[in-house]
């Protein structure tokens, strides 16, 4: 997926993300449709190789211009089958249904803490301290971006630091 040069970059880090992996849910991330549709094929590619079916069924697309919510053509993964479904502004992604959102935002902030205070009470040196928050405390939160209903007070009050640090 690194090697297709597809993914979405950070202005702040000028890292190039592409996707995000955790046990068997993938989410891809392009700034095209060309680049998307790579990676679908590229998806389908490595499952057919591995004899693995792709769930489609739990499949869906959401394309953003400019920071606003647009339509975007169908993802054809082969000559019979597609994704079409959209999610909406505002819906989550669909295991997001019968989650305790509240319970399980409790659970991430309680999680990230926990590694943020492993971190900061290490030896590390500054700029490890940094990489290390990047590569094990933020991800937590991330990977719940998109299936969790995080409001923008609930992200801005993550930014607060907690009392205990």
């Amino acid at each position: 997926m690194n090697k297709l040069n597809t993914g979405y970059e950070q202005h702040t880090t000028k890292t190039k993300i592409s996707h995000l992996l955790y046990v068997d849910d993938l989410k891809l991330i392009a700034e095209s449709e060309e680049g998307i549709q790579k990676q679908i094929q590229t998806v389908k590619t490595f499952s057919d190789d591995i004899h693995m079916e792709l769930g489609l069924d739990k499949c869906a697309k959401i394309a953003f211009k400019r920071g606003k919510l647009t339509h975007s053509q169908n993802l054809v993964i082969d000559i019979n089958r597609e994704i079409q479904e959209e999610l909406e502004q505002g819906k989550t992604y669909k295991e997001g249904e019968g989650i305790e959102h509240q319970q399980i935002k409790e659970r991430l902030k309680e999680e990230c803490n926990r590694r943020l205070r492993m971190i900061l009470k290490s030896e590390l040196n500054a700029r490890n301290k940094i990489t290390a928050i990047g590569a094990l405390a933020v991800p937590v939160l991330r990977y719940s971006f998109g299936t969790i209903n995080w409001r923008i007070e609930d992200i801005k009050k993550l930014t607060v630091k907690p009392e205990r640090y």
